[in-house]
């Protein structure tokens, strides 16, 4: 388990992009199916509960809450109860008492891991994915995302541009599998890729199982693609995008724009327009007029330099990726080039 975790850690460290927002949810240790954790966190504030065994092997469960340090670090004691009703007994107060196992503590690695430690015995804990599948098939839905170019804008310039991706099928090509889709034309008359969207803004990303991170191409319009740089969650995912013309390669030793990405209608509804989603009742229906032809990112995104005084100080605080990660990036980013070409 500790190597696993220190490998883990080193990954993360590659990932130049520490900012992240821990996820609320059921998590476990897969290595000791059988007990569980609920977590749950607002704002600032986290609340856990135990679900495991006494010494007997009879369930018992125990709870702790208090405030996150920072947005990933929390402390605090646990707690047990007795004396409650049954179910479907008359209710009956029950008596909070110290647990007697000490301070127990959480460290977020991610969104939807972290190290947590009681009684001395530290476990490797992650969100339990019941039904969304592997890395690529829980991609399948729609996404809302945010590109924050604070870091390259004049003080006066408006920073923030937003984009949405709809991932439709995991497929194969030439031996990678690969999550493919499109930047949606309507958020609210479509639940697929049209015919229009694949043929001008289709999308593809790829998962690297080693260094736990999502790459992800977009063709922005006919001269620009977008790149995007991504550690996922459950519901959420955090990153950087990098734009860049058609025939070329991102500039990778500038950071990225920051980006952050929600799940905004689910892998349900991009199948049958049924399932969680922001369309509600008319969601997954065609609209009457065909679109007009839009416009790309590319052309509002200012361009990544170190000239505004913003960028300069931002820079240092935040490196740029390391030679090997860059050519690992281009790497996947010329075989999802290649299948946007296909």
């Amino acid at each position: 388990m500790k190597t696993t975790t220190s490998i883990l850690i080193l990954m993360l460290m590659a990932f130049q992009v520490s900012a992240f927002t821990p996820e609320s949810g059921q998590y476990w240790d897969p290595e000791e199916p059988g007990s569980g954790y609920a977590i749950e966190i607002q704002d600032n504030y986290l609340f856990i509960t135990f679900y495991v065994y006494d010494e007997d092997g009879f369930p018992v469960w125990y709870t702790s809450e208090g405030f996150l340090v920072g947005n990933s670090s929390f402390e605090s004691r646990l707690i047990y109860f007795s004396g409650g009703q049954c179910i479907g007994c008359y209710w009956s107060q029950n008596t909070p008492e110290y647990s007697g196992y000490g301070t127990m503590t959480i460290e977020f690695l991610t969104e939807t891991t972290a190290e947590l430690t009681v009684a001395g015995v530290t476990k490797t804990i992650e969100r339990f994915n019941m039904y969304l599948g592997d890395e690529l098939q829980k991609m399948r839905g729609e996404w809302q995302v945010v590109i924050d170019a604070s870091q390259y804008t004049a003080s006066n310039t408006y920073p923030y541009f937003s984009d949405v991706m709809l991932f439709e099928q995991v497929e194969v090509y030439q031996g990678d599998r690969m999550v493919t889709g499109c930047r949606s034309e309507s958020t609210v008359y479509y639940h697929y890729c049209t015919t229009r969207a694949l043929q001008n803004n289709d999308l593809a990303a790829i998962y690297d199982h080693d260094y736990d991170e999502l790459v992800a191409v977009m063709r922005d319009d006919a001269d620009y693609y977008l790149a995007y740089y991504l550690k996922t969650g459950t519901d959420q995912f955090d990153g950087m995008a990098y734009s860049y013309r058609v025939g070329s390669e991102p500039d990778l030793s500038l950071d990225g724009f920051t980006v952050r990405g929600f799940r905004s209608a689910s892998k349900s509804f991009v199948d049958n327009g049924f399932g969680p989603s922001v369309a509600g009742e008319i969601g997954g229906h065609d609209k009457a007029s065909q679109s007009s032809d839009g416009t790309s990112l590319a052309r509002f995104l200012p361009e990544r330099t170190v000239a505004h005084e913003k960028t300069t100080s931002k820079m240092t605080d935040l490196p740029v990726l390391d030679t090997k990660t860059q050519r690992r990036l281009l790497d996947s980013i010329k075989k999802l080039e290649k299948q946007l070409q296909q």
